[in-house]
């Protein structure tokens, strides 16, 4: 079996479990927003929160790619993506991932100790006709859990940089820039 190469994750936080210890009130605030931007309906000042603190971690033009949820809706993460762009210069979004088939969220999986689900698992892919420019490319998620989504989503490209709000999976492919 050939060495599979194992994608690099940016995080802006790093995301403490409150099933763990007690949160500081800096680590519940980081909760409270990762979970926000995960939804359609996440209230902008959070959503601009989260966009600073990525942008910040970017100092070149580049593309950026918003992960699908467990459903394959990108749009949460499409949001996010363009005002992270509005904040840098020369990044563009390219919507290019999708999923074939939904997948439980990994939330309720965590939630309820059912284990990672594996890269392969995910049925992420990239969309028919879609192109990036040769740019760096970060593919863009609120939050990393087991790192697997986006072990899936660099799978499906074949190339690209993981990029996060927050990092829950604390393993040594993640790297935090605060």
């Amino acid at each position: 079996m050939p060495h599979q190469t194992q994608i690099e994750i940016r995080a802006a936080r790093l995301y403490v479990s409150p099933r763990t210890r007690a949160l500081t009130p800096d680590e519940a605030e980081t909760r409270r927003i990762a979970y926000a931007i995960k939804s359609l309906d996440c209230p902008t000042g959070m959503l601009e929160t989260a966009a600073k603190e990525i942008a910040a971690m970017l100092w070149q033009p580049c593309n950026l790619i918003p992960v699908p949820s467990h459903t394959g809706d990108t749009r949460a993460n499409l949001r996010l993506c363009k005002l992270i762009a509005a904040k840098t210069t020369g990044a563009q979004v390219r919507d290019i991932l999708t999923r074939t088939a939904p997948v439980e969220s990994q939330c309720q999986r965590h939630r309820a100790a059912q284990g990672r689900t594996p890269p392969s698992a995910h049925h992420i892919t990239r969309k028919t006709s879609s192109w990036v420019d040769a740019l760096p490319t970060f593919i863009v998620d609120n939050v990393a859990t087991s790192g697997n989504t986006m072990q899936a989503c660099y799978e499906a490209l074949h190339f690209g940089t993981g990029l996060v709000f927050a990092d829950a999976a604390h393993n040594p492919r993640s790297h935090f820039i605060f």
